[in-house]
């Protein structure tokens, strides 16, 4: 859309909200439908195919490495964000919206210097009450852990992308 490749632009990152600032929402809502889809497909199929927890866990990690080092972006991509969100939101959907709704919250109060921080604190305070649904409802504590593995992959792309620059 537009003729514009965002890896060529600004800091070169491929982004949903380089999209938003160099096409526009409609071009924005249909990336972020696209990376949130990708994690909800990941974990719908690896339950349509086992029981195991495990084993849908690890298919949603790998829709996030997958999107942060995609092979077709030859090993570059996205931060993941909004492919841990629909991660999340079909592994521990009610948990995820109640938690997300206080995180969009602050991302709108911060603007730009929020994204990064509103979702540190969702994955965080997801965590917590993962942890504490374990410890009172016997739900699997690997739940409440999960969250902060996957935030691991968003923070070693941060990580990666400082050290090496965004292209």
């Amino acid at each position: 859309m537009g003729k514009i490749d965002v890896r060529q632009e600004g800091d070169g990152r491929i982004s949903a909200a380089a999209v938003h600032r160099k096409l526009g929402v409609v071009p924005f809502v249909l990336v972020v439908i696209m990376d949130v889809g990708a994690g909800v497909l990941a974990v719908l199929f690896a339950k349509m195919l086992t029981e195991s927890l495990i084993a849908v866990m690890i298919a949603g990690f790998a829709a996030v490495v997958g999107h942060n080092w995609s092979v077709f972006l030859k090993f570059r991509g996205g931060m993941g964000a909004t492919t841990i969100y629909g991660v999340l939101v079909t592994l521990v959907w009610w948990q995820f919206l109640a938690v997300a709704a206080a995180a969009f919250s602050l991302f709108l109060i911060r603007k730009r210097q929020g994204s990064g921080l509103a979702t540190g604190i969702l994955i965080v305070v997801l965590s917590v009450v993962l942890l504490l649904q374990s410890l009172f409802q016997d739900a699997p504590l690997i739940l409440a852990i999960y969250p902060l593995i996957l935030i691991l992959l968003m923070l070693l792309k941060r990580f990666q992308i400082s050290k090496t620059g965004p292209r």
